[in-house]
């Protein structure tokens, strides 16, 4: 049997590169997902591309950082494909700027989207996991959120949030049969990745070794996502925590 078979998945940030993969492969390993992004088209060709390859998807329109809309987003995902499972938490921008030349909407921005996210759809989930006694929420955190990064100081902060948020959070669920935990797939050649780099920067790091493929974490997705991650609550997976 396939690891996910049967359940079913609620996605933010859906229509970005690390959403396609990870819907995909959560598709295939047997889960019907719901991709929700602010764009309403991207989170479609994400849902396109999965039911292509044979999965069950749906796109939906989803403004992550209002309660509402949450709650509407796991309403709709549980209509169509029955109680939630797992939520997914991706969304989230890094906007690249030094701290003195940083306006308070930007960082106000990165940290509604980044990190009040996670806690409005945290919530949102357990609360319809927990008298069912069983449900994954897993967040897209960075190694950022620990060791930091020039012009970074927004994501990083967010990242740091989404870190002590999991831990603090696994500690209420002990015992639950629900978990949350979170994971940093490393700097990966996405759009997002590649904002304010130029081609040369580019090539350069990806010789280096330093920067992966977005389907390179995918796996560990699925796991995490999957009964078999059962042990693990309240942890932070990261792949290059040194770097």
């Amino acid at each position: 049997m396939s690891l996910l078979e049967g359940k079913t998945v609620a996605m933010t940030g859906g229509g970005g590169a690390l959403g396609r993969c990870y819907g995909l492969a959560m598709a295939k390993a047997g889960a019907s997902i719901a991709v929700a992004d602010i764009k309403l088209a991207a989170a479609q060709e994400t849902a396109d591309a999965i039911v292509t390859a044979g999965g069950r998807a749906v796109a939906l329109q989803t403004d992550v950082t209002q309660a509402a809309a949450f709650e509407r987003l796991l309403d709709r995902t549980e209509a169509m494909f029955g109680p939630l499972d797992v939520l997914l938490n991706i969304a989230g921008i890094f906007p690249r700027r030094a701290l003195i030349e940083m306006p308070e909407e930007e960082w106000d921005a990165v940290i509604a989207i980044n990190l009040k996210s996670v806690y409005l759809g945290a919530r949102a989930a357990i609360r319809r996991m927990l008298p069912r006694k069983r449900g994954v929420v897993l967040s897209v955190a960075s190694g950022t959120g620990i060791r930091g990064q020039p012009k970074g100081s927004a994501y990083s902060a967010s990242k740091a949030g989404i870190i002590g948020f999991t831990r603090a959070v696994s500690l209420e669920l002990k015992d639950s049969g629900v978990r949350i935990n979170c994971f940093g797939p490393g700097a990966t050649d996405t759009p997002l990745w590649r904002i304010g780099k130029t081609e040369e920067d580019v090539q350069r790091l990806l010789a280096a070794g330093y920067v992966y493929q977005p389907d390179d974490f995918s796996n560990v997705v699925v796991f995490l996502a999957s009964d078999l991650s059962a042990p693990l609550n309240g942890e932070f997976i990261s792949r290059d925590l040194h770097r």
